[in-house]
């Protein structure tokens, strides 16, 4: 009740009703305007639609928010703002007034009437958003804003309908002229609002100001008398009506000090992943939007010959279906995660333009784009609020504009390719392309300034079983090429994970991490590690490789006579290669007993389930890290357990030289070793460039059962580490190790 009755106080009040009213109608005729334009390019059209001539005119009415937006500010500030906005209206209902004079055969004048236009727009704009503080309380100011925002959609949902129409049934000729009136309607409703003076406004914030200091106890001692109000008024007021006089005296200063801003801007914005991936993503946005608002009219009016109102019908039906997904996405999936929603819409938004390139009739497209406006809304809205959610106070505002500069840039460089791609392929295909961008961008989108230090396969469940079924029942040529394509898309689209590998490898190479050595090197590191991925998910079904013909034995002999001592054995690995494979060959290799591996438990228990099912099928049991019980039992057995010796997880680790430089490793097998008197078996399954392998197995490392202390586990750690740095050395872009290995 509190919220409707401030709806209606602000009504009762005849300066914001006028300025409300005028605001109405004159975004009523800035969209009559577009209706009355459209039908200009259609009449001036020779047979089909051009649509480089609505590209044209996208571009002029873009380009003043590009060029003017921080002067507009500036000279809304230092000028009568009420005056303003007069002056500004009737020059636009002159101008507008004066497009059927000048078109005649040629374009050039409507263009320079145009942008005339949008640029005087731009300065009403800001010279109405600086007056309002001057027209309504500052406790209204939020529940104003809302009311003008209100305005401007009904604006967009009714005025391209209404014009449309009007244009169609009277001429675009009539639709300049109704356009002109609304204007000078707005003239007039402004001319009638009633303003404070900016020292008005000062003086009563300073007397909040004084009255909120009193309700905290200390007016009586800095702001007790009217004279003190009086200069802190006239301090504020000087504030707010003085433009910065030493800084934007000439234009030049004035994008000097845009400049500046942005650059403070960039370099907050650039500290918050989210903050840039929310402003790629609206530019993305803007792009599709920028390219279907050319698209369209060309579309229906080539394709089922209908005027603008079937045009104005359209983006009619686009601004309600914009209204309904804003609202939507505000109601039910405010707690979505918004790197998700945003995914989730580029994919809807790109089926509803594949689905448009297919329309054959009108009612068709209407529902389209309806659909298309309810799917590109929720970025537009999840870009506002990460923005708000993520920046400081201070900055949100040189985000906001900086961020709304680039959605406009790639709104205008959009407008300009439509136009010129449309009239060469056709609207068809160029919609279809347009769904392939959006389709791609959902994928890229994933990992898109993400933190992907923790992200694995193993966790998108789906991903993981769509390759395996694809793995194994390809040719492996095929899903190595597949695998190789995919690997230089993730090296890419995984910063965290690409220096990571970068920082091992360069260890490894003694070159610095952003070496141009340790890059490249890391990028064949992701090709190898997608190469063991293609193989291992080739292992499920049973239409998995043949291990026997895929993987050769170098000293299996070191493991049958470390088994020989009736003990177990404990074979050791690496990062290198493809330890599955080699696992899964061993498996099957005769005259071993049965092999067990201590594996970490996939997250998902889904995933988890899969991945074992998927070892467990090839002769490898699973063992969970933790489970010291299921290791004895097997040792017992004289079983191998298999251990992945590198990669420390948790905290229990060995401090050991690896590589030159101090680091932790697992402690687990040297530990199990000493303690059940069983050997240490390293070993290494390395891939050939024919993509078969090549299994080597070192001497066993037996150790002394008369000494279990520490400093025994230490010392095989650091010999487990010696062997492990000589086969990484000989096989560096094979070590598939995309977790920090030192600190």
């Amino acid at each position: 009740m509190k919220a409707r009755a401030g709806f209606l106080d602000l009504f009762r009040s005849r300066g914001f009703s006028l300025l409300w009213v005028g605001n109405l109608t004159s975004q009523l005729g800035d969209h009559l305007n577009l209706m009355a334009l459209t039908a200009v390019v259609f009449s001036m059209s020779t047979g089909d639609a051009k649509g480089l001539e609505f590209s044209k005119i996208l571009l002029l009415a873009s380009a003043p928010v590009l060029l003017f937006a921080p002067i507009s500010g500036v000279y809304a500030d230092r000028l009568d703002r009420k005056r303003v906005m007069i002056v500004c209206d009737v020059l636009r209902a002159l101008l507008v007034a004066s497009i059927p004079l000048v078109v005649r055969e040629s374009m050039i004048p409507l263009y320079v009437v145009v942008f005339l236009v949008f640029t005087i727009n731009r300065l009403f704009l800001s010279a109405r958003s600086a007056a309002l503080p001057q027209i309504v309380p500052d406790a209204q100011l939020m529940r104003a804003n809302s009311l003008l925002s209100a305005a401007m959609t009904a604006a967009l949902v009714l005025g391209p309908l209404g014009g449309g129409i009007l244009v169609e049934k009277l001429g675009f000729k009539i639709g300049f002229l109704a356009d002109s009136a609304t204007y000078i309607v707005s003239a007039v409703c402004v001319s009638f609002v009633a303003m404070r003076s900016v020292e008005e406004v000062a003086t009563a914030r300073a007397r909040r100001q004084a009255a909120s200091r009193r309700l905290r106890g200390a007016a009586a001692v800095r702001l007790g008398s009217p004279a003190r109000i009086a200069e802190e008024a006239a301090k504020l007021g000087r504030e707010i009506a003085a433009p910065i006089e030493d800084e934007v005296e000439v234009i030049g200063t004035a994008y000097h000090s845009l400049a500046a801003d942005l650059r403070q801007g960039v370099a907050i914005m650039r500290g918050s992943r989210p903050v840039v991936f929310s402003t790629v993503s609206l530019s993305a946005t803007m792009f599709v939007i920028g390219f279907v608002l050319v698209v369209c009219p060309v579309f229906v009016r080539n394709e089922f010959r209908v005027g603008t109102a079937g045009v104005g019908m359209l983006l009619s039906v686009a601004g309600v279906g914009m209204l309904v997904g804003s609202l939507i996405v505000g109601r039910f999936f405010h707690a979505t995660t918004r790197r998700l929603l945003i995914i989730v819409s580029f994919v809807l938004a790109g089926l509803v333009i594949a689905a448009l390139s297919g329309a054959h009739s009108i009612q068709a497209m209407a529902v389209g784009v309806f659909l298309l406006g309810a799917f590109v809304a929720p970025p537009i809205v999840t870009a506002d609020t990460v923005l708000q959610e993520t920046m400081p106070g201070e900055a949100v505002g040189k985000a906001f504009g900086f961020r709304d500069m680039i959605a406009r840039a790639a709104f205008g460089v959009a407008g300009i390719l439509s136009g010129v791609i449309v009239d060469v392929v056709g609207p068809r295909p160029l919609l279809l392309a347009l769904s392939a961008g959006c389709l791609a961008y959902s994928v890229v989108a994933v990992f898109l300034l993400a933190d992907t230090s923790k992200l694995n396969l193993l966790n998108a469940y789906p991903l993981m079983r769509a390759g395996a079924l694809l793995a194994a029942s390809l040719p492996r040529r095929v899903s190595y090429s597949i695998a190789a394509v995919l690997a230089d898309a993730a090296y890419f689209l995984m910063p965290d994970k690409r220096r990571t590998a970068a920082a091992n490898v360069s260890r490894v190479i003694g070159r610095a991490a952003d070496s141009a050595e340790a890059k490249a090197l890391a990028r064949r590191v992701f090709r190898s590690y997608a190469l063991y991925w293609a193989d291992f998910l080739g292992l499920s079904g049973e239409r998995g490789r043949p291990i026997e013909e895929l993987v050769r034995f170098e000293g299996i002999d070191h493991l049958r006579s470390a088994l020989s001592l009736g003990k177990g054995a404990i074979f050791v690995t690496a990062h290198l290669g493809s330890w599955d494979v080699g696992g899964a060959a061993l498996a099957t290799a005769d005259g071993f007993p049965a092999l067990s591996a201590i594996v970490e438990p996939v997250s998902r228990e889904n995933s988890n389930s899969t991945v074992t099912m998927i070892r467990e099928r090839r002769g490898i049991r699973v063992i969970r890290l933790g489970s010291p019980l299921a290791v004895g039992r097997a040792l017992r057995r004289n079983e191998i357990v298999f251990v992945v010796g590198e990669r420390l997880v948790g905290a229990d680790g060995v401090d050991v030289c690896f590589f030159g430089e101090r680091t932790l490793l697992p402690r687990g097998a040297a530990y199990w070793s000493v303690r059940s008197g069983a050997p240490i078996v390293p070993g290494f399954c390395i891939r050939q460039p024919d993509g078969t392998y090549v299994a080597h197995i070192e001497r066993p490392i037996v150790p002394d059962c008369r000494d279990g202390s520490d400093a025994a586990v230490q010392r095989h750690t650091q010999r487990i580490a010696e062997i492990m740095e000589s086969y990484i050395a000989r096989y560096p872009e094979q070590w598939c190790m995309l977790q920090p290995v030192w600190e």
